[in-house]
């Protein structure tokens, strides 16, 4: 099979289109009654106990860094002293729906793209890695590529999975490339379950870039970001069980993600699927479609 065909191609820069997902969190459910509670308890507690408040700002933020709105209120809600020492996060979260309002006109206000990158930066500055994710986004379609990466590694450092998935997009797409970075960064955010990294690392691993080109080991990652929805991930993932890439050759496999990847949109998949479709009713006898 030519590889090459496994490849998604679009006029496009491939790098262009990659959403930005944040860390899952449960809402949290709290109310007054259980901070008043809280904060009675903590402060009741014997002088010797630990003072969280006296952690380092810079360990809370590589705890906390990369919460959404949710898991920041729940770990504010420990105690009191978290409470304080998570301000600045929690001050973050509220430039970052600001900045995202002013990015694509919601909220009253209109598409700035000028006012949502300050306010990205200033809740950046304030630790969040969602906003240097944001700000490093409006610096890419800026072309302000080194801004933009300068960012991705502040977020990434910091565990969150979206800017380890762009970091390693960046070292693909800017000179001098690097694909050794490139594959380091895609596989700790595909380990943390982001589906793109997973269908970039895949790519990787089945052109060798970066790495050993491995067939069996980008098939496996299709496969996972297939299984967490990524289109794309479904149509190769089809192709690889039609022409036995990587795994034993499965035409029931194979037209079960290529139907899946048609329902969801997928140009390619649809037409293929629709054509499959097509082949296959005009090989059934007549009187076997009525039944």
């Amino acid at each position: 099979m030519n590889q090459k065909t496994l490849l998604y191609r679009s006029d496009a820069s491939r790098f262009i289109a990659f959403p930005f997902s944040k860390p899952d969190g449960r809402d949290a459910k709290t109310k007054s009654s259980r901070w008043s509670k809280v904060s009675s308890e903590s402060s009741s507690s014997p002088t010797n106990d630990p003072d969280f408040s006296a952690l380092p700002f810079d360990i809370l933020t590589k705890i906390a860094a990369p919460f959404n709105f949710p898991n920041l209120l729940a770990a504010s809600l420990v105690c009191r002293s978290w409470g304080d020492a998570l301000r600045a996060l929690r001050e973050a979260m509220v430039l970052l729906r600001q900045g995202k309002q002013f990015k694509h006109g919601r909220g009253g206000v209109g598409r700035n793209l000028e006012k949502a990158l300050v306010s990205f930066l200033k809740g950046a500055a304030r630790g969040s890695t969602l906003a240097m994710v944001d700000a490093g986004l409006i610096y890419w379609e800026r072309g302000q590529k080194e801004e933009a990466i300068a960012l991705y590694q502040k977020a990434a450092a910091l565990g969150d999975a979206a800017g380890q998935c762009n970091l390693g997009i960046s070292y693909l797409n800017t000179q001098p490339l690097n694909h050794k970075e490139a594959v380091k960064w895609l596989h700790q955010a595909s380990v943390g379950g982001h589906v793109r990294a997973q269908y970039q690392l895949a790519l990787c691993l089945h052109q060798g870039l970066g790495v050993e080109q491995n067939l069996q080991e980008a098939v496996k990652w299709y496969l996972k970001a297939a299984e967490g929805g990524y289109v794309r991930a479904m149509y190769n993932a089809s192709l690889c069980y039609t022409f036995g890439e990587g795994l034993s050759h499965s035409r029931r496999q194979a037209r079960k993600w290529m139907k899946r990847a048609a329902d969801r949109g997928h140009g390619k998949a649809q037409f293929e699927h629709g054509l499959a479709l097509f082949s296959w009713q005009n090989c059934v006898p007549i009187p076997l479609l009525y039944l």
